[in-house]
């Protein structure tokens, strides 16, 4: 069993459609719980667990969207998912050619 935290629209799309339960102990929170009984259970949790730190890599990537529409593919995310996921792009970055632009 694995449980794993999303943002609530994550998780409510994720559970009518199907793909996790809710939590056992915080039903009304983002977390999910997933039932690991089969190797097929295996690779949906690892699905749900890259799904899950994809928001957290965002942060940190120094290519957000890039990053962001690659594992969009690896994880043949839907559309649906995908514009889940989108607001949580961090704002693109000021660069030191931005910067000197809004400077001079």
């Amino acid at each position: 069993m694995v449980d794993i935290p999303f943002p609530r629209p994550v998780r409510d799309a994720l559970l009518a459609e199907g793909l996790a339960e809710e939590h056992r102990w915080v039903p009304n929170s983002g977390w999910i719980t997933f039932h690991v009984r089969s190797e097929e259970d295996f690779n949906h949790a690892v699905w749900l667990l890259r799904l899950s730190y994809l928001r957290y890599a965002m942060k940190a990537a120094p290519d957000p969207r890039e990053l962001f529409d690659r594992q969009s593919q690896e994880l043949d995310l839907s559309p649906h998912f995908r514009s889940l996921l989108k607001p949580l792009l961090p704002a693109a970055k000021a660069t030191r050619f931005s910067i000197e632009l809004l400077t001079t």
